[in-house]
């Protein structure tokens, strides 16, 4: 090949490159001119309410400002905010609404923004003197200028499912927060949050209106959790820095993305106490079990019940059965393949219920459904470890019976019944040590604790159940 082919081809690249770039920037800029020229009412009225309203707080988004409720800062916090409809596109438009704020003549304590990192950098056309600059004067100037504001800034958490797609731009949404959060988290009325290295969330399809979006349950769910102070960001040099748990997660999300059987085809209906019963969103155990594997869900679980009955009507497992199959189950499509996941011993043995009125109960609801339904599949699940009641370990009848006993019992039964048992606690080995990042209680798991039993259903159904039926 000639120099000058050699050299035509460079110039060509060269030449590509360029046009790639301008029209990325091209692209930016018309997406920020939409939603500044298109968006006229949704900014106005904001600007109005600010002028005009009584407010301590001030609530602005990047992203699905609709999903965050105005009611939620006078029910959990005690004090009025407006929660602005537009969403923000730039360093400028942050500057834009608190001036407006900080005029209005109220008395603004505490300011609650949402930030996009990639669509800042966006807005400021990938140059780093511009970025540093619009950050300073729209952002840290107000910071600082307003030294008894609180600031309680929370970084965006695109989904796994976009990071998958966009493996590229990891790195520079790394850099970004870095760049945000160092400056930021060393201003003492400065709070910074980081939900977007959450497994629980990123990984569930059901969290996301788009992959770059959240819905308005899990926006919500995030917001109660910022609120309550979870979720805050740990900087690069903490042992549990936020950006190295996002780096390990997304990074074994795009080299070794985790497959779910498609049970699209099947009814799941769970019966349980509260560890089930108390959730019905997207992060409920049944909800990460239908996000992931795309079955219908049916939760059936009722908090505060047990496996043991002592009266016909009452919460127990065996009641529980015979109400649910004495109600219309047209929820049941009788279409699809049916599955029965079963949770109980947590009650059992908080009351003081033997071991062998336990599995009694167990044996009566689960005889119950092979009755009525003898092709269905059946999987026991132990309950979860605790760390109440001296880990489980407490004397809670007179027979002496500790928590693994009732776990004990449960796989007795499941293997009485030839249905398929879990146990929960082999396969999600919380212990003592350990138990506190996965329990939002003594007893209850939290969100990534729910996440990691669901998942653990998961493969114990794939792994037993749909692998080798028992019927």
């Amino acid at each position: 090949m000639s120099s000058n082919t050699k050299k035509k081809i460079k110039s060509w690249k060269l030449f590509s490159g360029i046009v790639i770039v301008v029209l990325l920037l091209a692209v930016t800029a018309a997406g920020i001119l939409y939603v500044k020229i298109y968006e006229p009412g949704k900014r106005s009225a904001d600007l109005g309410r600010l002028q005009q309203e009584s407010y301590q707080g001030v609530f602005c988004s990047m992203y699905a400002p609709e999903a965050f409720p105005e009611d939620i800062y006078s029910t959990y916090m005690g004090y009025d905010a407006v929660s602005c409809s537009h969403r923000l596109t730039s360093f400028s438009d942050i500057s834009d609404y608190l001036e407006t704020a900080f005029s209005s003549g109220n008395e603004v304590t505490h300011v609650l923004l949402i930030l996009d990192p990639l669509l800042l950098w966006n807005s400021n056309f990938h140059n780093n003197s511009r970025f540093y600059a619009s950050f300073d004067e729209d952002l840290l100037a107000y910071v600082d200028s307003y030294s008894g504001v609180e600031f309680t800034i929370v970084f965006s958490c695109p989904s796994l499912e976009y990071w998958q797609a966009h493996s590229s731009d990891t790195e520079t949404y790394e850099n970004l927060v870095q760049v945000l959060a160092a400056p930021l988290s060393v201003r003492e009325n400065v709070s910074l949050f980081f939900p977007g290295g959450e497994e629980w969330l990123i990984s569930n399809p059901d969290a996301y209106d788009t992959p770059l979006e959240l819905n308005a349950v899990a926006a919500r769910s995030v917001m109660l959790l910022v609120l309550s102070g979870t979720l805050q960001y740990h900087g690069i040099d903490a042992d549990n820095s936020s950006l190295t748990q996002f780096d390990t997660l997304v990074q074994a999300a795009i080299n070794a993305p985790a497959s779910y059987s498609d049970l699209s085809d099947y009814d799941i209906v769970f019966f349980g106490d509260s560890v089930f019963g108390n959730y019905q969103d997207f992060a409920s155990i049944p909800g990460i079990i239908g996000a992931l594997t795309k079955a219908s869900v049916h939760n059936r679980a009722i908090g505060g019940s047990s496996a043991t009955q002592l009266t016909p009507d009452d919460k127990s497992f065996p009641s529980a059965v015979q109400r649910f199959l004495s109600e219309d189950t047209a929820e049941i499509s009788g279409e699809k393949k049916l599955c029965f996941v079963i949770n109980y011993g947590l009650n059992d043995y908080f009351t003081g219920y033997t071991v062998e009125q336990y599995r009694d109960g167990l044996q009566a609801g689960v005889q119950s459904l092979q009755d009525a339904y003898p092709d269905a599949e059946i999987l026991i699940a132990s309950s979860n470890f605790i760390t109440a009641f001296a880990n489980g370990t407490a004397f809670n009848n007179d027979l002496n019976e500790i928590l693994n006993d009732y776990v004990t019992g449960a796989e007795e039964t499941a293997a009485a019944m030839n249905v398929f048992f879990l146990n929960t606690n082999e396969a999600l080995q919380w212990n003592p040590q350990n138990a506190a990042c996965y329990l939002v209680d003594a007893v209850h798991p939290n969100e990534e604790g729910r996440f990691l039993f669901g998942t653990a259903i998961i493969k114990a159904l794939d792994e037993d159940i749909f692998s080798y039926p028992v019927h």
